[in-house]
């Protein structure tokens, strides 16, 4: 009869999770990004009804190939797309604009300003309440250089990046949105990997067709990685378990050399590595963002806040996640 009963409880149990997951809707902005994309396939995985705003019918077409409802509408500007973003899960994945080779202040004023009133479109429009967790997805880059040993989620940037003047606006009014009752949840995703964006374009295309990998002095920094498909499982377990008003760095336990991308990847893909190297002095000049400096100093982030709440990494480690992206390339 015990055991009868232990069945039962679990069927009933299970019933319960299929019905709670089969109601759960997610809001994603940007999800024809790195990101987003990889996201959006978390959470339809996890049975969810996805909806994810897109700025055009043409965007709307990546989206449905994802198996989500696209809801076309900007941020910039209030609109119907306000009505869909009350859902279960909220995630903001903000675009970064193009600031050009360097980033003056009255640049850096200007996207502060866009983003606070993209930003303050949609905080606003869930003021209403019914919405479980609102995952705001930052960039570690705020944090600027950092040392030689990780920091974690309550120091504050030792030397903030010129990026920091364009986004630390926005995170400061967060702390307002909490007080005022949003169930807001901060993610800092550290340097995000996998078969796409920055990757694709200057590791893996290069390695590929054999051509020269740029590479921004001798060593390169420590930097803080993560595969793109832990980052996304990652802030679907903050919309789940995450604490309210906290911030969470997504970064994985071993910090590497910026350069080991490059190297380990062509290692696994038994491909030769040349390597171009270019004087950091004069980096902007070859690739022509102001978002270069961020390649040039030690960025290390530690993760025990995200572990504490139990996640697991699928890729724990660069050698394990560039092993998933080789075999991605070649399915």
């Amino acid at each position: 009869m015990r055991a009868l009963w232990v069945v039962a409880s679990s069927l009933a149990l299970h019933t319960r999770h299929m019905t709670r997951a089969a109601t759960m809707t997610s809001f994603v902005t940007g999800p024809a990004g790195f990101i987003g994309t990889a996201l959006v396939k978390v959470l339809l995985a996890r049975g969810h009804r996805v909806y994810a705003l897109t700025p055009s019918a043409e965007a709307a077409q990546h989206v449905r190939r994802l198996g989500a409802v696209p809801v076309i509408g900007d941020l910039r500007e209030p609109g119907q797309w306000q009505d869909a973003a009350a859902a279960t899960w909220v995630f903001h994945l903000p675009a970064y604009s193009s600031c050009g080779p360097r980033l003056t202040r009255k640049a850096a004023s200007a996207i502060a300003r866009t983003r606070a009133t993209t930003d303050a479109h949609l905080l606003d429009a869930l003021a209403a309440g019914g919405t479980e967790r609102i995952v705001y997805v930052a960039d570690a880059r705020v944090y600027g250089a950092t040392g030689p040993r990780p920091i974690n989620e309550d120091e504050p940037p030792r030397r903030p990046s010129a990026w920091a003047r364009c986004l630390t606006p926005a995170l400061d009014r967060l702390d307002g949105y909490v007080v005022a009752g949003l169930p807001i949840v901060t993610a800092f995703p550290g340097w995000v990997y996998g078969n796409g964006s920055w990757f694709r374009e200057r590791v893996i295309e290069p390695v590929m067709t054999d051509r020269p990998v740029l590479q921004i002095g001798t060593a390169g920094p420590w930097v803080s990685p993560i595969h793109v498909q832990d980052c996304a499982r990652a802030l679907a377990y903050l919309a789940e378990r995450g604490e309210v008003g906290n911030r969470y760095f997504l970064v994985n336990n071993d910090p590497i050399r910026l350069h080991e991308f490059a190297a380990t990847f062509a290692r696994l893909a038994n491909r030769p590595l040349r390597i171009r190297r270019v004087p950091a002095a004069t980096t902007w000049f070859i690739t022509g963002t102001a978002l270069d400096d961020y390649r040039q100093a030690d960025s290390l982030f530690s993760n025990i806040r995200l572990r504490g709440i139990g996640f697991r990494f699928t890729y724990p480690t660069l050698e394990e996640g560039l092993q998933q992206v080789v075999g991605e390339l070649h399915v």
